[in-house]
């Protein structure tokens, strides 16, 4: 029979790495709503560590064709005019996005006083505990670019150089996705240059308030669709404008009593071909507006979850073929000044876009969340 020593240390790392190999169930039960589509998606990917990861992005497509006329066969006649499709200059057709990738570390404190018996279910609650924590602030982190869910909300850029460049190693966050920026660089490519790389931005036509959100949505949608793979297909907005938008589709008939009884296990509403949804963590505020002289606006926002992805650089200490997303630095140790024993751990993470940012969106110039 195998068997081994029932101390914290064992314990711990054991904890661990059941948890955080299985990110799936910890993000589920953690109640985080981004971090759940993308999990249900399978856009979480385990990456190898780097300092950075990098993602093609295809654009042209050399020269120009000539089209001739079957009769004629001459290229001075073909549509368009021209003459000559033998060109020999090279041309680039290809950029590669580039994401820093950022390690986030904390301890993890086990008073000197536990509960007497069996600790095992004790140290895997702890441990539990703080890795629904670190998943909890990943999604402010990305949502609003702050971790602690009251700060401003920031638009933090992928990689340096970019609009929004953090000076602390946090990662990008929605914002700097979705906002265009004041140089237009995100993922140290240059949309203005790169113009298929510029999120989409659709003022609203309801004179600052929701009024029109329904006709918004819908011209933001169809704006954005550019193949089955390439287009939004979650919007997450605050929870006033989300109130605002059950009260238009509700007013239009719109709303059937099969999608009013399934809000009492999901928010989430179809509409145009998306799912409509709010987060808590969404607040009015300037970083939405990237006017010369901003001002607060609520953000409503569609995403491509098929291009958003979460990487995470697997770690782990117990089994090199079924590592976590956690890791423990050294084993458990005493803390130097307090009767409590402490584990170290890391993490190392990003999030990207690997399949178009042209297909997310931002409705621009919504101030209220009154619907006449």
């Amino acid at each position: 029979m195998t068997t081994y020593t029932q101390n914290i240390n064992t314990l711990s790392t054991i904890a661990v790495d059941t948890m955080t190999k299985d990110l799936a169930n910890l993000v589920n039960s953690s109640g985080e709503k981004l971090l759940k589509h993308i999990s249900a998606k399978g856009r979480i990917f385990v990456v190898n560590d780097a300092e950075k990861l990098k993602h093609p992005v295809l654009y042209g497509a050399g020269e120009a064709t000539t089209y001739y006329d079957g009769a004629l066969m001459d290229p001075s006649a073909s549509f368009g005019g021209d003459t000559n499709n033998l060109g020999s200059a090279a041309q680039e057709h290809m950029k590669y996005a580039q994401f820093m990738l950022h390690t986030a570390t904390r301890n993890i404190n086990f008073p000197q006083a536990m509960p007497s018996g069996d600790i095992i279910p004790y140290v895997s609650n702890v441990m539990k505990v703080n890795m629904m924590d670190i998943l909890n602030r990943e999604e402010n982190l990305f949502v609003r670019g702050e971790d602690s869910g009251t700060g401003d909300e920031a638009a933090n850029g992928a990689i340096t150089g970019d609009d929004g460049a953090p000076s602390t190693s946090i990662p990008a966050s929605l914002a700097g996705v979705i906002v265009d920026g004041s140089t237009s660089v995100f993922g140290g490519i240059d949309a203005d240059t790169h113009t298929h790389w510029a999120p989409q931005r659709v003022e609203s036509t309801g004179s600052g308030n929701c009024s029109k959100l329904l006709e918004d949505l819908q011209t933001a949608i169809l704006q954005s669709g550019f193949s089955e793979v390439e287009r939004p297909d979650l919007v997450l907005t605050t929870q006033g404008v989300y109130e605002a938008f059950i009260d238009l589709l509700r007013a239009k008939s719109q709303i059937n009593d099969a999608v009013i009884a399934n809000l009492g296990t999901t928010s989430q509403l179809p509409f145009a071909g998306v799912m409509v949804d709010w987060s808590r963590y969404l607040a009015s505020d300037v970083v939405w507006d990237n006017a010369g002289t901003p001002a607060a606006e609520l953000p409503i926002i569609g995403i491509n979850s098929n291009s958003l992805r979460l990487n995470v650089v697997a770690g782990g200490g117990v089994s090199e073929g079924s590592l976590g997303f956690i890791q423990k630095v050294g084993e458990t140790a005493k803390h130097p000044l307090l009767p409590q024993l402490f584990d170290r751990v890391q993490y190392k993470r990003c999030w990207s876009v690997d399949a178009g940012r042209r297909s997310f969106f931002q409705i621009g110039s919504v101030t209220s969340t009154a619907t006449a």
